[in-house]
């Protein structure tokens, strides 16, 4: 995926012509950067124009994206590696300056010939597309899940929908079943085609078959006519469209229809031909699937069949019918592990049904079918062609700056809620999320979120009352396919103990904690690569260390870094409980969470970091004037006081006074205090409440078991931009609580939970939410 190379090029550039870094970069020579801007736009823009024809994947556009994607990663490193050397201040001569603008003109013009390059294949497709044309397969239904002529799990499903085209409004309406590829759409919608009363309440009905490759309005309208018994002469062949439109409408005339139009996925596929179809308030339906919910979202439709998922009992019974037949029940043996292997699939039918193709042919030994619940059954589900051709087919099908965000979130752990918060953080810190007219940055994100979700690429968890998305997720057979395509295309590359080969110039690290017993090689591989970029460590937590190495020789541009309590980050002068204080060089750092460890006071001078929005989960005693007053942009801070668990229960806190030095932090909007392991009877004294009164520019504060009175509230009211209130774990202490007049003027959510308060006290004039 060259768009991705392309993008991460971009933002490159952008960094440099920003002004505000205050670095010379290769003067006299500011034209040449320029230059590559305005190469690596038009590249991006030629991109996305073709995204459609190179989507055919051709052997010819998939060499030219290659080529292009290394070509911008070799640009970007020659760039970088001047950026570094004039960062560290090094004192370059003229033949030194020479040869670097030498270095990148000549990157520059390398780009552009791959860019004349694909503009060639393109011209050659669009001159002889019969040459690249594909013959459209014939339409078989792989996921009919059939038992005793019933679908598993889906019978309150065919209820519904048996309803919705039989009763209601007898003027002709529009029903649409929505869903992720191989969940079963075709299957419910041939059962419900083929069920006896939709038979005999339609007069006339045809299915047909859409796909991508749209055969257009003429060949669906004469392939509706031959299932309607209408005789395929030559003559009716031969008539030109208006002439076929018009006898296609005589055809329907005065007759109640069904007509199924099975897999769109343009709306203009089936919008056309609604308007050659009689309305005649008869009771005529149509009835469409699709993996896209905007496709039939408009006035017309009536309702959205949003297909469920099988339950963990459906997907057995499924998986034993297509191994042991019928006629046959799992031998005991196999059950433990048969099941396991089931609940693997998550529900989704088509991966029940590949794996049961395999488990069919394979050893039927409980050894083996352990082994493959444990390990092998999601590389057995992905290397099965239906399966692959099925989810290929809406990876595809995405644009480019989707198909770079939707590939990103293979980065999570299996079966990982994602909080959409964290999900835009990684992809504006990456760059990936395109700024389009007026549109904020953080809205365009979640645009594209919600895009991806539309396409049943990305599943939703949780929602907020007002159907926002609160949580989402990958199914694991789209997540397989992120990492694959994620290392093939240098998007990220995941560092495991099993996963050692495909690193070379992989510009992202993701770091699984399930290495522990191939660590070293991991590490070895981490201080191998001196191009990384980004470096992120998921997984659950463990007890063990995971070490970590950040001597990368462009550590200044590592973009996102979590550091969890249970990493090890080598420094040979760090103390235990610090980040090293190489943290300091990291100048494009956007975003750093490190549980429960301390920043270091910097000690060189100018060491700043300029661009860090958000400090999270960082030891209050760390956030010292000296290290605060290095990070002057910072618009998002998280502290936490880790107590022993033998704290003394009524021994006083006055840890963080120290927040008077965030009065001159402007953009700071939001802060987070937690005490962990807080004592029912803990109190915190000294300035550590009047502190918030300084911090006005805030909007959301969320406070955790610093035990403070009631009375203290009055600091935190008085905020005027104060929007969001969270208060857990006994924030506050005391039965009763009495807000004042002229409290919280724009407070739109508060929260209050783990609390001993019996009594609140408002006054008419509380503006409480």
């Amino acid at each position: 995926m060259a768009y991705a190379a392309v993008v991460s090029l971009k933002r490159t550039i952008q960094l440099l012509l920003n002004t505000s870094h205050q670095i010379p970069i290769l003067p006299p020579y500011p034209e040449i950067i320029q230059l590559a801007y305005q190469k690596v736009e038009s590249l991006e823009q030629l991109l996305n124009n073709v995204a459609v024809v190179a989507a055919r994947n051709s052997e010819g556009m998939k060499a030219v994206d290659k080529e292009i994607g290394e070509a911008a990663f070799r640009l970007e490193d020659v760039l970088e590696s001047a950026h570094a050397s004039l960062s560290q201040s090094q004192i370059l001569s003229g033949d030194e300056m020479g040869y670097l603008a030498m270095e990148v003109k000549k990157e520059i013009d390398l780009l552009t010939k791959s860019m004349e390059k694909i503009k060639e294949q393109v011209s050659y497709r669009l001159r002889k597309p019969e040459e690249f044309e594909e013959a459209i397969p014939s339409r078989t239904d792989h996921f009919v899940a059939t038992k005793s002529n019933k679908i598993f799990g889906l019978d309150s499903d065919l209820i519904r929908l048996k309803g919705l085209l039989t009763s209601g409004s007898s003027r002709r309406q529009i029903v649409y079943i929505w869903g992720m590829a191989g969940i079963g759409k075709t299957s419910l919608a041939k059962e419900v085609y083929g069920d006896p009363n939709i038979f005999s309440h339609s007069e006339c009905r045809a299915f047909v078959s859409v796909g991508q490759e749209y055969y257009g309005r003429r060949e669906i309208c004469l392939r509706i006519l031959a299932q309607m018994n209408c005789a395929m002469s030559d003559e009716l062949c031969e008539k030109d469209d208006e002439q076929l439109y018009e006898f296609l409408h005589r055809a329907f005339k005065g007759r109640r229809y069904l007509i199924v139009l099975d897999d769109v996925w343009r709306q203009y596929d089936w919008g056309a031909l609604t308007s050659l179809l009689p309305d005649e308030a008869n009771g005529s339906r149509i009835l469409l699937t699709t993996r896209i919910e905007g496709v039939a979202r408009f006035s017309g439709s009536i309702a959205c069949h949003k297909m469920r998922f099988l339950t963990e009992k459906d997907s057995w019974d499924l998986l034993c019918e297509k191994v042991f037949g019928e006629e046959h029940s799992c031998p005991p043996q196999l059950e433990e592990a048969g099941k396991k292997i089931a609940k693997k699939c998550e529900g989704l039918p088509l991966a029940i049904i590949a794996i049961a193709k395999h488990l069919s042919k394979a050893e039927k030994t409980p050894e083996y079918r352990s082994m493959v619940a444990e390990k092998e059954s999601s590389n057995i589900i992905s290397a099965d062609a239906e399966m692959s051709k099925a989810l290929y087919l809406s990876y595809n099908r995405l644009p480019n700056r989707l198909k770079v965000c939707f590939v990103y979130m293979g980065v999570f752990p299996h079966d990982y809620d994602i909080p959409p918060s964290k999900l835009i953080n990684l992809w504006r810190t990456e760059g990936f999320v395109q700024q389009e007219t007026l549109k904020l940055l953080q809205d365009q994100a979640m645009e594209d979120l919600e895009d991806l979700v539309s396409r049943s690429v990305v599943l939703v968890c949780q929602q907020s009352s007002y159907r926002k998305i609160k949580t989402c997720k990958l199914h694991s057979v789209f997540q397989h396919l992120c990492i694959k395509e994620a290392g093939k295309d240098k998007v990220f590359h995941i560092l495991d103990s099993y996963a050692n080969q495909g690193i070379e110039s992989q510009r992202r690290l993701c770091i699984l904690n399930n290495v522990l017993f191939g660590i070293k090689d991991v590490y070895k591989l981490m201080a191998s690569r001196s191009n990384t970029r980004s470096l992120l460590c998921t997984g659950a937590c463990h007890p063990y260390p995971v070490p970590m190495c950040l001597d990368f020789r462009l550590l200044r541009n590592l973009l996102y870094l979590i550091v969890h309590q249970y990493l090890s980050i080598r420094s040979s002068k760090a103390h235990r409980s610090n980040l090293p204080m190489e943290i300091w060089d990291m100048q494009e750092l956007r975003h750093l969470q490190v549980m429960g460890s301390n920043l270091p006071d910097p000690t060189a001078q100018g060491a700043c970091l300029p661009n860090l929005l958000t400090l999270l989960d960082i030891r209050t005693r760390s956030c010292t004037k000296a290290v605060l007053r290095r990070i002057p942009n910072l618009k998002k801070l998280g502290t936490r006081i880790e107590l022993p668990l033998d704290v003394a229960e009524a021994e006083p806190l006055c840890w963080f006074d120290h927040l008077v030095h965030l009065a001159n932090h402007r953009y700071l909007e939001s802060f987070k205090c937690s005490i962990v392991n807080p004592s029912p009877k803990l109190q915190v004294l000294g300035r550590s409440c009047t502190s918030y009164t300084l911090l006005s520019n805030l909007r959301k504060l969320t406070l955790s078991g610093l035990g403070f009175p009631w009375e203290y509230m009055s600091y935190i009211a008085g905020l005027w931009n104060l929007e969001v209130l969270k208060l857990r774990c006994y924030a506050f202490q005391g039965p009763e609580w009495k807000s004042f007049h002229g409290a919280f003027w724009n407070l739109t959510f508060l929260l209050i939970e783990d609390t001993d308060l019996e009594y609140w006290r408002v006054d008419d004039s509380g503006r409480f939410p």
